[in-house]
């Protein structure tokens, strides 16, 4: 099964150049014609206004060979507002599902912290989500998905922009388990323990993750990824980061 991650599409109150992103790859995803689902990771619109999650529905409706599509909160998103927008679509918000015999589960990051030592864009998960986390995990292998990565991939400035209980989510892993999210508007692979975390391109700009400071590059698309069964695990391997431009 192919899975096309979307992620940070960022989508003001009003259209704008970063539509037009999401639309072309929305369009490259119709086009094939093979099994597969589409992960919306969080951060679908910039500042949770209704009008941007409209849209993304509306273009989503307009796709007839898109029928699996899967969306979370980011940082920069309303649950709320989200499912109010979404409800009766073909964008569906869940916690966990399968998909053409592959088991998701959707951790939802984008809580605030508690403290004040992260900055704004840091997310949290809830006792609620980890206790819910460590039941669908315990018994059956499923691939994870969520917003803000669980692992660190980046130093320096991204680390405060990640979750703030971390290590206790990292906790939960007790067998290996593949973690597709998205935040970082970069591509990273790293394993660490038994976690595999793959981290998605963002489709409305890009960062610079050598710098001390965050810094923006043109470095945008998506990501696609094959995902089946090999010895009893959940096997994920990249196919394509699809730049539009950047590269």
């Amino acid at each position: 099964m192919k899975i096309y991650q979307i992620t940070d599409t960022h989508l003001a109150e009003a259209s704008n150049e970063l539509d037009a992103n999401l639309i072309r790859l929305l369009d490259i995803v119709n086009q094939d014609k093979d099994e597969k689902v589409l992960l919306l990771t969080g951060d679908l619109a910039n500042a949770a206004v209704p009008a941007a999650y409209q849209r993304i529905r509306t273009y989503l409706e307009a796709c007839e060979f898109i029928t699996h599509c899967y969306a979370l909160t980011g940082n920069h998103d309303d649950l709320t507002i989200m499912k109010v927008c979404f409800k009766g679509s073909k964008i569906k918000i869940l916690q966990s599902a399968t998909v053409l015999g592959i088991p998701f589960h959707f951790l939802d990051t984008s809580e605030k912290p508690l403290g004040s030592s992260l900055e704004l864009g840091a997310g949290r998960v809830t006792s609620k989500e980890i206790a819910a986390l460590k039941k669908a995990i315990r018994k059956t292998p499923r691939l994870i998905v969520s917003h803000h990565p669980i692992l660190d991939v980046s130093e320096k400035w991204f680390k405060q922009i990640g979750i703030e209980n971390q290590a206790e989510v990292v906790r939960c892993f007790k067998n290996k388990c593949n973690i597709i999210s998205g935040h970082a508007h970069h591509y990273f692979d790293i394993e660490e323990g038994n976690i595999r975390q793959l981290v998605g391109i963002s489709s409305s700009y890009g960062f610079e993750h050598q710098s001390d400071m965050p810094q923006r590059n043109n470095s945008i698309g998506m990501t696609v990824y094959h995902a089946g069964w090999l010895n009893g695990d959940i096997d994920v391997r990249l196919l394509e980061k699809h730049f539009l431009i950047g590269q």
